[in-house]
């Protein structure tokens, strides 16, 4: 039985091996994945931790700093599982040829003459990728960024060596190619600006619908939920715009990073409210500041 066993390894020694080299490699791949990920987990979980928040953007104590460092984190996590699944298919790959007797080092040289002659008609692919590494290790944007590229604004969930996914404010999942960007907004790095315009008749006071608007930005400053999203005292920056009967002042409160939308949500029905008691009219409907999230 065991001379048996013995000519079986014998006669298939290099089927198993090349089977051991596979297993070796799914679990090493597998293995170190999920070392990565436990370690970008820990250092997300103690950032939040210790600023006692459940999402990135209400960090408290130097936002800009822990937030980025969360995002770029989960960011890095993102793209060294890739590079970590490249790497170990790239030398199982050589081992599984060494192993069939086939001439890695002329190989590897044939593939880098075949290399050159495709890399004219790999030039997108390439630059996908280049962007891709520089825009992380740039800190452009990260996992859980608000992000705009051309027309699309959403949710940076995942940036791939190529392509980065934006999951838009309608469920879209957008996949963008990095070579293809070439301009990006981050709405989720230093602060944001809530920007709320009121319009009234022209003919109002407005020394009156000032204060009343800089006193309905106060009192949201009382409400705990709300305040700890700003950053700054409001400000009314004056007539924004005057048409015919019609003029707009412009309220503007700094926020925390990805808070100027929830900010102006809660303002409204303030502002609202206000006027009502103090009875101006208001001339229209608040309008929507473009771009709004979520």
């Amino acid at each position: 039985m065991w001379q048996a066993f013995g000519d079986f390894l014998v006669t298939y020694q290099v089927p198993l091996r090349i089977l051991l080299i596979v297993t070796l490699a799914v679990l090493l791949n597998w293995m170190l994945r999920r070392v990565l990920m436990r370690t970008v987990t820990r250092i997300v979980t103690g950032v939040k931790r210790a600023q006692n928040v459940d999402t990135t953007s209400e960090m408290q104590a130097a936002p800009y700093v822990n937030a980025r460092a969360v995002q770029r984190t989960r960011t890095l996590g993102t793209v060294g599982r890739a590079a970590i699944t490249w790497l170990v298919v790239v030398v199982a790959l050589i081992l599984v040829l060494a192993e069939l007797d086939v001439n890695v080092g002329a190989l590897v040289a044939s593939a880098g003459i075949v290399g050159a002659g495709l890399a004219f008609g790999a030039q997108n692919i390439v630059k996908d990728i280049l962007n891709g590494i520089f825009m992380v290790f740039e800190d452009q944007l990260g996992v859980g960024d608000w992000i705009t590229v051309g027309e699309i604004s959403g949710t940076v969930e995942d940036v791939g060596i190529r392509v980065t996914q934006v999951r838009g404010i309608d469920g879209t999942l957008w996949f963008v190619r990095n070579g293809e960007v070439l301009t990006l907004g981050n709405a989720s790095q230093g602060w944001g600006r809530a920007l709320i315009d009121i319009t009234v008749e022209a003919d109002a006071d407005l020394d009156e619908v000032e204060r009343v608007t800089l006193d309905s930005a106060k009192e949201l400053l009382q409400t705990p939920e709300t305040a700890r999203k700003i950053t700054g005292a409001p400000e009314v920056w004056g007539v924004e715009s005057a048409f015919g009967d019609r003029a707009t002042l412009r309220l503007a409160i700094r926020t925390r990073p990805e808070a100027q939308w929830a900010v102006q949500r809660a303002m409204r029905p303030v502002l609202v409210r206000r006027f009502a008691e103090a009875g101006i009219q208001l001339a229209t409907e608040l309008p929507q500041f473009p771009g709004g999230k979520k």
